[in-house]
Protein backbone atom coordinates (compact mmCIF):
# COMPACT_ATOMS: atom_id res chain seq x y z
CA UNK A 1 0.00 0.00 0.00
CA UNK A 2 1.94 3.40 -1.13
CA UNK A 3 1.36 6.24 1.88
CA UNK A 4 1.27 9.60 1.41
CA UNK A 5 -0.75 12.63 2.94
CA UNK A 6 -4.07 11.28 2.66
CA UNK A 7 -6.49 10.42 5.74
CA UNK A 8 -8.80 7.29 5.31
CA UNK A 9 -9.35 3.95 6.23
CA UNK A 10 -6.22 1.68 6.22
CA UNK A 11 -7.75 -1.78 7.08
CA UNK A 12 -11.27 -2.95 6.75
CA UNK A 13 -12.09 -6.20 9.17
CA UNK A 14 -8.19 -7.01 9.10
CA UNK A 15 -7.27 -6.93 5.29
CA UNK A 16 -5.82 -3.36 3.75
CA UNK A 17 -8.31 -1.54 1.39
CA UNK A 18 -6.51 -2.52 -1.55
CA UNK A 19 -6.91 -6.23 -0.63
CA UNK A 20 -9.74 -7.45 -2.19
CA UNK A 21 -8.98 -10.98 -1.93
CA UNK A 22 -11.73 -13.87 -1.19
CA UNK A 23 -10.39 -13.87 2.73
CA UNK A 24 -10.68 -10.39 2.79
CA UNK A 25 -14.20 -9.70 1.24
CA UNK A 26 -15.27 -12.93 3.03
CA UNK A 27 -14.06 -11.11 6.88
CA UNK A 28 -15.75 -7.99 5.57
CA UNK A 29 -18.86 -9.59 4.51
CA UNK A 30 -19.13 -11.35 7.92
CA UNK A 31 -17.54 -8.16 9.94
CA UNK A 32 -15.44 -10.74 11.41
CA UNK A 33 -12.13 -9.69 12.80
CA UNK A 34 -9.54 -12.16 12.19
CA UNK A 35 -7.30 -10.85 14.97
CA UNK A 36 -9.88 -11.50 17.91
CA UNK A 37 -11.11 -14.29 15.96
CA UNK A 38 -14.47 -13.46 16.29
CA UNK A 39 -17.41 -10.62 15.40
CA UNK A 40 -15.68 -7.29 15.12
CA UNK A 41 -17.22 -5.47 17.91
CA UNK A 42 -16.73 -1.95 16.04
CA UNK A 43 -19.23 -0.37 14.06
CA UNK A 44 -16.73 0.55 11.13
CA UNK A 45 -14.46 -2.16 11.20
CA UNK A 46 -11.75 0.38 11.28
CA UNK A 47 -8.44 -1.70 12.77
CA UNK A 48 -6.24 1.57 11.37
CA UNK A 49 -6.19 4.40 9.39
CA UNK A 50 -3.71 5.94 6.97
CA UNK A 51 -2.91 9.24 8.37
CA UNK A 52 -0.23 11.65 6.46
CA UNK A 53 2.08 8.98 5.65
CA UNK A 54 1.55 6.75 8.62
CA UNK A 55 -0.44 3.37 9.38
CA UNK A 56 -2.15 4.22 13.11
CA UNK A 57 -3.75 1.22 14.68
CA UNK A 58 -7.39 2.75 16.29
CA UNK A 59 -8.34 -0.74 17.89
CA UNK A 60 -7.08 -2.48 20.66
CA UNK A 61 -7.80 -6.04 18.93
CA UNK A 62 -5.36 -4.98 16.41
CA UNK A 63 -2.12 -5.79 18.49
CA UNK A 64 -4.38 -9.65 18.94
CA UNK A 65 -2.14 -10.47 15.18
CA UNK A 66 -1.14 -14.17 15.59
CA UNK A 67 2.62 -14.83 16.34
CA UNK A 68 4.58 -18.69 16.34
CA UNK A 69 3.02 -19.63 19.72
CA UNK A 70 -0.54 -21.17 19.24
CA UNK A 71 -2.98 -19.12 20.99
CA UNK A 72 -0.01 -16.16 21.76
CA UNK A 73 -0.62 -12.84 19.78
CA UNK A 74 2.76 -11.38 18.34
CA UNK A 75 3.46 -9.09 20.48
CA UNK A 76 2.97 -10.95 24.06
CA UNK A 77 5.47 -13.39 22.28
CA UNK A 78 7.54 -10.63 22.14
CA UNK A 79 6.94 -9.67 25.41
CA UNK A 80 7.32 -12.95 26.80
CA UNK A 81 10.84 -13.98 25.20
CA UNK A 82 11.75 -10.24 25.96
CA UNK A 83 10.79 -10.52 29.64
CA UNK A 84 11.61 -14.04 30.28
CA UNK A 85 14.16 -15.44 27.80
CA UNK A 86 11.55 -17.62 25.59
CA UNK A 87 7.96 -18.20 25.52
CA UNK A 88 8.12 -21.87 26.95
CA UNK A 89 4.92 -22.59 29.67
CA UNK A 90 3.44 -19.38 29.21
CA UNK A 91 -0.35 -19.14 29.83
CA UNK A 92 -1.85 -15.89 28.52
CA UNK A 93 -5.07 -14.61 30.96
CA UNK A 94 -6.91 -11.44 29.56
CA UNK A 95 -8.42 -8.37 31.06
CA UNK A 96 -7.37 -9.60 35.38
CA UNK A 97 -8.17 -7.61 38.26
CA UNK A 98 -5.63 -5.52 39.64
CA UNK A 99 -6.95 -4.03 43.01
CA UNK A 100 -7.75 -0.79 43.53
CA UNK A 101 -6.03 -0.06 40.51
CA UNK A 102 -8.38 -0.78 37.93
CA UNK A 103 -7.68 -3.95 35.08
CA UNK A 104 -4.92 -5.13 33.65
CA UNK A 105 -5.37 -6.26 29.50
CA UNK A 106 -2.95 -9.77 29.80
CA UNK A 107 -1.20 -11.30 32.32
CA UNK A 108 0.99 -14.12 30.83
CA UNK A 109 1.94 -16.53 33.43
CA UNK A 110 4.82 -18.62 33.13
CA UNK A 111 4.32 -21.70 35.01
CA UNK A 112 6.71 -24.52 36.09
CA UNK A 113 7.11 -27.42 33.89
CA UNK A 114 4.46 -29.55 34.04
CA UNK A 115 2.78 -27.62 37.17
CA UNK A 116 -0.12 -25.82 37.69
CA UNK A 117 2.26 -23.43 39.48
CA UNK A 118 3.15 -19.68 38.87
CA UNK A 119 7.14 -19.86 38.05
CA UNK A 120 6.82 -15.80 36.93
CA UNK A 121 4.37 -13.47 35.68
CA UNK A 122 4.24 -10.07 33.85
CA UNK A 123 1.66 -7.69 33.10
CA UNK A 124 0.65 -5.83 29.65
CA UNK A 125 -1.55 -2.79 28.75
CA UNK A 126 -2.22 -2.06 24.82
CA UNK A 127 -2.97 1.36 24.01
CA UNK A 128 -4.20 1.97 20.78
CA UNK A 129 -5.16 5.69 19.16
CA UNK A 130 -8.52 6.99 18.06
CA UNK A 131 -10.00 9.66 16.13
CA UNK A 132 -11.56 12.63 15.77
CA UNK A 133 -14.15 14.27 13.80
CA UNK A 134 -15.32 10.68 13.35
CA UNK A 135 -17.88 11.49 10.26
CA UNK A 136 -15.48 11.64 7.26
CA UNK A 137 -13.63 8.34 7.99
CA UNK A 138 -17.60 6.92 8.44
CA UNK A 139 -17.93 8.68 5.02
CA UNK A 140 -14.83 6.45 4.05
CA UNK A 141 -15.88 3.42 5.00
CA UNK A 142 -19.51 3.91 3.46
CA UNK A 143 -17.65 4.40 0.05
CA UNK A 144 -15.35 1.34 0.56
CA UNK A 145 -18.39 -0.44 1.26
CA UNK A 146 -20.15 0.95 -2.12
CA UNK A 147 -17.17 -0.43 -3.93
CA UNK A 148 -15.15 3.04 -4.65
CA UNK A 149 -11.37 2.83 -4.63
CA UNK A 150 -10.05 4.71 -1.22
CA UNK A 151 -6.59 4.70 -2.29
CA UNK A 152 -6.62 8.25 -3.73
CA UNK A 153 -9.07 9.44 -1.38
CA UNK A 154 -8.80 11.46 1.28
CA UNK A 155 -11.20 12.24 4.39
CA UNK A 156 -11.56 14.98 7.47
CA UNK A 157 -10.62 13.11 10.40
CA UNK A 158 -8.21 13.99 12.83
CA UNK A 159 -6.20 11.67 15.75
CA UNK A 160 -7.38 12.08 19.23
CA UNK A 161 -3.56 10.99 20.22
CA UNK A 162 -3.10 13.54 23.73
CA UNK A 163 -6.34 11.62 24.87
CA UNK A 164 -4.28 8.09 24.38
CA UNK A 165 -1.26 9.13 26.07
CA UNK A 166 -3.55 10.73 28.97
CA UNK A 167 -4.71 7.20 29.62
CA UNK A 168 -1.35 5.74 29.73
CA UNK A 169 0.46 7.96 31.44
CA UNK A 170 -1.80 7.82 34.19
CA UNK A 171 -1.99 4.21 34.38
CA UNK A 172 1.78 3.50 34.22
CA UNK A 173 1.91 5.92 37.38
CA UNK A 174 -0.68 4.50 38.99
CA UNK A 175 0.15 0.85 38.14
CA UNK A 176 3.69 0.93 38.36
CA UNK A 177 3.86 2.13 41.77
CA UNK A 178 2.39 -1.33 42.49
CA UNK A 179 4.85 -2.94 39.93
CA UNK A 180 7.60 -1.74 41.63
CA UNK A 181 6.39 -2.72 44.85
CA UNK A 182 5.78 -6.29 43.73
CA UNK A 183 9.44 -6.50 41.97
CA UNK A 184 7.62 -7.75 38.62
CA UNK A 185 7.56 -5.79 34.88
CA UNK A 186 4.31 -4.39 33.11
CA UNK A 187 5.23 -3.96 29.30
CA UNK A 188 3.45 -0.75 27.70
CA UNK A 189 2.41 -1.70 24.24
CA UNK A 190 2.55 1.42 21.98
CA UNK A 191 3.12 3.05 18.47
CA UNK A 192 6.68 4.52 17.70
CA UNK A 193 4.95 7.88 17.27
CA UNK A 194 2.71 7.65 20.42
CA UNK A 195 6.24 7.32 21.95
CA UNK A 196 7.62 10.38 20.05
CA UNK A 197 4.93 12.13 21.03
CA UNK A 198 5.37 11.57 24.51
CA UNK A 199 8.89 12.81 24.40
CA UNK A 200 8.14 15.82 22.72
CA UNK A 201 5.04 16.34 24.98
CA UNK A 202 6.82 15.98 28.10
CA UNK A 203 10.60 14.79 27.92
CA UNK A 204 10.31 11.17 28.99
CA UNK A 205 14.03 9.83 27.43
CA UNK A 206 14.31 8.67 23.66
CA UNK A 207 15.90 5.25 24.42
CA UNK A 208 17.38 3.06 26.87
CA UNK A 209 16.67 0.08 28.40
CA UNK A 210 17.16 -1.88 31.63
CA UNK A 211 16.24 -5.31 33.50
CA UNK A 212 15.90 -3.45 36.38
CA UNK A 213 12.83 -1.26 35.68
CA UNK A 214 9.87 -2.32 36.14
CA UNK A 215 8.00 -0.26 33.57
CA UNK A 216 8.67 -1.29 29.56
CA UNK A 217 7.46 0.49 26.52
CA UNK A 218 6.75 -2.16 23.68
CA UNK A 219 6.77 0.01 20.46
CA UNK A 220 5.88 -1.16 17.22
CA UNK A 221 5.52 -0.19 13.55
CA UNK A 222 3.10 -1.41 11.30
CA UNK A 223 4.60 -2.64 8.06
CA UNK A 224 3.55 -3.97 4.70
CA UNK A 225 4.04 -7.43 4.32
CA UNK A 226 2.97 -8.52 0.81
CA UNK A 227 -0.84 -7.93 0.82
CA UNK A 228 -1.40 -7.14 4.42
CA UNK A 229 -0.02 -5.21 7.10
CA UNK A 230 2.12 -6.67 9.90
CA UNK A 231 3.24 -5.37 13.61
CA UNK A 232 6.73 -4.75 13.86
CA UNK A 233 8.54 -4.94 17.02
CA UNK A 234 11.40 -1.57 16.97
CA UNK A 235 12.39 -1.95 20.15
CA UNK A 236 12.05 -1.89 24.20
CA UNK A 237 12.42 1.33 26.21
CA UNK A 238 12.01 1.08 30.27
CA UNK A 239 11.53 3.72 32.53
CA UNK A 240 10.47 4.18 36.54
CA UNK A 241 7.62 5.68 37.90
CA UNK A 242 10.12 8.31 39.44
CA UNK A 243 11.66 8.98 36.02
CA UNK A 244 8.18 9.68 34.55
CA UNK A 245 7.28 11.84 37.04
CA UNK A 246 10.78 13.93 36.56
CA UNK A 247 10.11 14.10 32.85
CA UNK A 248 6.91 15.35 33.44
CA UNK A 249 8.03 17.85 36.48
CA UNK A 250 10.44 19.21 34.00
CA UNK A 251 8.57 19.48 31.24
CA UNK A 252 9.67 21.18 28.59
CA UNK A 253 6.44 22.61 26.65
CA UNK A 254 5.42 24.38 30.49
CA UNK A 255 2.92 26.87 29.65
CA UNK A 256 3.70 29.99 30.05
CA UNK A 257 1.64 32.19 32.93
CA UNK A 258 1.87 35.57 31.65
CA UNK A 259 1.03 34.59 28.60
CA UNK A 260 -2.45 32.56 29.95
CA UNK A 261 -2.98 35.58 31.83
CA UNK A 262 -3.00 38.11 29.11
CA UNK A 263 -5.83 35.57 27.45
CA UNK A 264 -7.54 35.63 30.66
CA UNK A 265 -7.09 39.46 30.70
CA UNK A 266 -8.23 39.64 26.92
CA UNK A 267 -11.48 37.73 27.45
CA UNK A 268 -12.18 39.32 31.02
CA UNK A 269 -12.40 42.79 29.37
CA UNK A 270 -14.51 41.26 26.17
CA UNK A 271 -16.81 40.29 28.92
CA UNK A 272 -16.97 42.83 31.45
CA UNK A 273 -17.20 45.07 28.21
CA UNK A 274 -19.90 43.94 26.83
CA UNK A 275 -21.54 43.97 30.69
CA UNK A 276 -20.94 47.21 31.41
CA UNK A 277 -22.03 48.44 27.90
CA UNK A 278 -25.12 46.86 28.68
CA UNK A 279 -25.89 48.44 32.12
CA UNK A 280 -24.89 52.11 30.76
CA UNK A 281 -27.61 50.98 28.23
CA UNK A 282 -30.49 49.97 30.63
CA UNK A 283 -29.60 52.95 33.25
CA UNK A 284 -29.83 55.41 30.27
CA UNK A 285 -33.18 53.88 29.33
CA UNK A 286 -34.48 54.28 32.82
CA UNK A 287 -33.33 57.73 33.14
CA UNK A 288 -35.03 58.18 29.67
CA UNK A 289 -38.46 57.12 30.95
CA UNK A 290 -38.27 58.74 34.28
CA UNK A 291 -38.01 62.21 32.23
CA UNK A 292 -40.71 64.42 32.19
CA UNK A 293 -40.31 65.18 28.92
CA UNK A 294 -40.47 61.49 27.51
CA UNK A 295 -43.26 60.23 25.62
Amino acid sequence: MAKSQAKRPAEICGYPIGNQSAAAQDARRKHWCPFRENQCDKEMGVCSVEYNGEIRTICPHRFQERGSTDGVSRALEDIAVNCFGNADNIVVFPEVSLPNAGNIDYVIVKHKPMQAVVDDFVAVEIQSDSTTGTGGLNRGVHDFNEGIDLQDKSYKFGMNTYDSIKRSITQLINKGIVYEAWNVKCYWVIQEYIYANLVARYGLKKKGFSREHASVFALYDMRENGDRLTLKRTRFISTTVDEVYQAMRNNPNMPNKDEFVEKLNKRLNKKLNKKLRLKFEHNVSRRQGDSPYSI
